[in-house]
């Protein structure tokens, strides 16, 4: 009778034992589906990433192409080192040309784009600050003239008073600007306030 106990006892372990092992087989199985699982999921998204990557970068290098002829051609209307110089000559035939009187001229360069952690600026921008007397249609069409030039220049500012009712005389003081690229050598600029140019405007 003993013996059979012991038997019984001994079968009952085993089953435990088994039970056990097959428990943990079970567990481990599953851990094991849900990790490749997890693993296909992410296998999946890096497929479609790459397939989005594959698409993106011809349309990113057809965008980059596009964006630089268009800097090309946006340089292209900023005027040269040569034509900054000679900003001057074009302001006083401008002058001429509309015939209002150029009283005082005064030039100054500024970084249009400050220097980032000691990197040169991109660009420059020239500030002309003139005084004026002329009639309404005078200043007009030197205005004019100004937003006609075949280079960028931009009217920042200006003001206008009435000097004299009687002849339509106006005092005008106006600021205007262009820029120009830094890696353009670049001219010395004037940045003092020139001498006030006789009546007439002509030096």
């Amino acid at each position: 009778m003993e013996e059979n106990q012991k038997l019984i006892l001994s079968i009952v372990v085993v089953l435990a034992i088994l039970a056990i092992i097959g428990f943990a087989l079970y567990l481990d199985r599953k851990k094991l589906s849900q990790a490749q699982a997890e693993l296909q999921v992410k296998l999946n998204e890096e497929q479609q990433l790459r397939q989005r990557i594959e698409v993106e970068i011809p349309r990113l290098k057809g965008e980059l192409v596009e964006k630089e002829a268009k800097v090309a051609e946006y340089e292209k209307t900023l005027p040269s080192a040569k034509e900054i110089e000679a900003m001057d000559e074009t302001l006083n035939a401008y002058k001429d040309q509309a015939d209002v009187m150029l009283m005082e001229r005064q030039t100054v360069r500024e970084t249009a784009r400050p220097s980032i952690q000691a990197q040169p600026p991109l660009y420059y921008k020239y500030s002309y600050r003139l005084g004026i007397k002329a009639d309404f249609f005078a200043w007009g069409k030197f205005l004019n003239l100004l937003e006609n030039h075949h280079r960028f220049i931009r009217v920042d500012e200006f003001a206008v008073k009435v000097e004299n009712e009687a002849t339509g005389m106006l005092d005008i003081t106006m600021k205007v600007s262009t820029f120009s690229y830094a890696k353009v050598e670049q001219p010395t600029p004037a940045v003092t306030t020139a001498a006030a140019l006789p009546a007439g405007g002509r030096p």
